[in-house]
């Protein structure tokens, strides 16, 4: 059975737990978007979803490939990659009515005729901010874009990365007026590292890019980023040690100065990657894949002291087969986990599981795509009454 990190490496997915800065293309694929009706009754029988029929949101001819789902009061925003007959877009469409119907799609354009990819939305006081990368003539930069409108237009793209070297992966978050973008950039060597830089006047210009890490040998992975208030937090893999681990710093004044010392958030014998987080007030949770117990399963681990310890991380998938690329949500002591699932060696399905005791434990997962083909890339946003969840499906036949 080959595990789930070599067959997405084999699909052309996004790469975890390697250096590579990768601008390949998924496999063509559709844009599904489930949607629950109560979260008791997605609960209450592991036998029924609760999840409503799927809806499409692109158009059915295009190829879209890794979706973003973000939510914010009634609206439901959902951007993604499109290559279509050779033509590259970076897309956009938004719901008003909690996501029962979407409007037309927006193409955001793009900073060169290269191919876009790894596109990343978030929506801040009916500001809607995108980064991507583009990639033309075997160099890769970030790109961005913002909305005034709440997502009916947007201002032409422009490159924030220094265009002389390799950029990729960025990750975006907003507060305020302020918009902070962390991405990885390759240096001499294949070396890999984080940079950030950010907005203090809502996207419309940007500091010069800062280095959160140097290393002079070894990589580090695909950053994330949360922020809310004057709180800005950066987690990343790092195999600075020779195995890859979690690492989450920290800035309290914006993103002027991050703590100098990390700290090491999975900190064992085995590679850790993936990892994304939510902050609420001083408490951190985080996931991340980890095939410490033997194949790689979904860990969970959490800090009530604003990131600087956590306690011992909890295994959330629990399964014999490999269980990958985690996204997750958290409202008040519930904690929503979801990923990608080995099934069968052809068959990956998106699988779910809830805690309701903030993350000390968590209840037996259910299936979510149940799809006969492979389900990857969730996303998952949720409130007090409804969880949404999106993925891509390469099963023949879905829309």
């Amino acid at each position: 059975m080959k595990s789930i990190r070599n067959y997405f490496l084999n699909q052309n997915y996004l790469i975890m737990l390697n250096k590579v800065l990768c601008v390949e293309k998924l496999i063509p694929a559709l844009l599904i978007l489930a949607f629950s009706v109560s979260i008791s009754n997605a609960f209450a029988d592991s036998g029924s979803t609760g999840f409503t029929n799927v809806i499409g949101v692109s158009s059915p001819s295009e190829n879209a490939t890794l979706p973003q789902l973000v939510l914010s009061g009634n609206n439901v925003y959902v951007g993604w990659v499109d290559n279509t007959a050779g033509k590259f877009g970076v897309m956009f469409a938004k719901s008003n009515d909690g996501g029962s119907s979407f409007e037309k799609e927006v193409d955001l354009g793009n900073v060169n005729s290269g191919a876009p990819d790894n596109m990343k939305i978030v929506a801040s006081q009916g500001q809607i901010y995108a980064t991507w990368q583009s990639f033309l003539d075997n160099k890769s930069s970030i790109a961005f874009a913002k909305s005034n409108d709440n997502g009916t237009t947007f201002a032409p793209a422009v490159q924030i990365s220094d265009n002389s070297k390799d950029s990729a992966f960025p990750q975006i978050a907003a507060s305020d007026n302020h918009v902070y973008v962390v991405w990885l950039e390759r240096t001499t060597g294949d070396i890999t590292n984080v940079v950030f830089a950010k907005s203090d006047d809502g996207g419309t210009t940007f500091d010069t890019p800062v280095p959160i890490t140097s290393h002079p040998g070894g990589n580090t992975g695909i950053p994330k980023i949360f922020a809310y208030g004057s709180h800005v937090y950066l987690m990343w893999e790092d195999n600075g040690a020779k195995n890859f681990d979690v690492f989450l710093t920290s800035s309290n004044d914006s993103g002027n100065t991050f703590n100098s010392i990390p700290t090491n958030i999975s900190n064992n014998t085995g590679d850790s990657g993936a990892p994304q987080m939510i902050v609420n007030g001083n408490d951190v949770y985080a996931v991340w894949m980890d095939n410490s117990p033997g194949n790689f399963d979904i860990l969970f681990a959490k800090s009530t002291d604003g990131g600087s310890t956590f306690a011992k991380p909890v295994n959330v998938s629990g399964d014999v087969q490999d269980s990958g690329y985690p996204q997750f949500a958290v409202v008040g002591n519930n904690v929503y986990v979801t990923w990608t699932n080995v099934i069968t060696e052809k068959n990956y399905d998106i699988l779910l599981a809830k805690s309701s005791d903030g993350g000390q434990t968590f209840g037996t997962p259910i299936n979510v795509s149940n799809t006969p083909g492979a389900s990857g890339w969730p996303q998952i946003s949720a409130d007090t009454n409804n969880v949404y969840v999106s993925w891509v499906d390469n099963t023949p036949g879905q829309l």
